[in-house]
């Protein structure tokens, strides 16, 4: 096993290469990710193993967004805590909008997060081999997953 430190956006980025991305909104798939290819099953193994160390560190770092947004949000008639973008959002009589204000509490949340975004955090993982993935045929982009394979000289 080695170990590699990664800035807390990247294991996001990390999620979405071995995950994929899937639109939330249409269920639309963007991205398959590098566990929907055909790879070698004990590759494919500690892909896996790699994703659960993921995504419980994302898990982790969700459960500190939601205690920011605590701290900068409000409540709202039925307890829901947010924080809206804009303030001031003024509507002429066809609705549409035609002056807002951007929330200064929402500008400190979004501080806060991105300090924390940038926090290091180290992932232990079974190296990879660049030959492991001979054989994938791939129109995927995974940046941060290539800072955790080995080429061989």
């Amino acid at each position: 096993m080695e170990k590699v430190t990664l800035k807390l956006y990247e294991f996001y980025n990390l999620d979405a290469e071995l995950n994929g991305v899937v639109n939330q909104q249409n269920g639309e798939v963007i991205s398959k990710g590098l566990l929907a290819e055909k790879i070698k099953l004990t590759t494919k193994y500690w892909l896996t193993d790699l994703a659960k160390k993921v995504a419980d560190e994302k898990k982790a770092v969700e459960a500190l967004k939601e205690e920011l947004i605590k701290k900068h949000g409000e409540a709202d008639e039925n307890g829901a805590i947010s924080i809206p973008m804009y303030i001031n959002i003024v509507s002429n009589e066809e609705g549409e909008v035609v002056a807002k204000d951007i929330n200064p509490k929402y500008v400190d949340f979004q501080n806060d997060f991105n300090s924390l975004l940038q926090e290091d955090k180290e992932v232990e993982y079974k190296p990879f081999k660049l030959d492991e993935f001979d054989n994938v045929e791939t129109d995927g982009v995974y940046n941060t997953f290539f800072k955790l394979v080995k080429v061989e000289d």
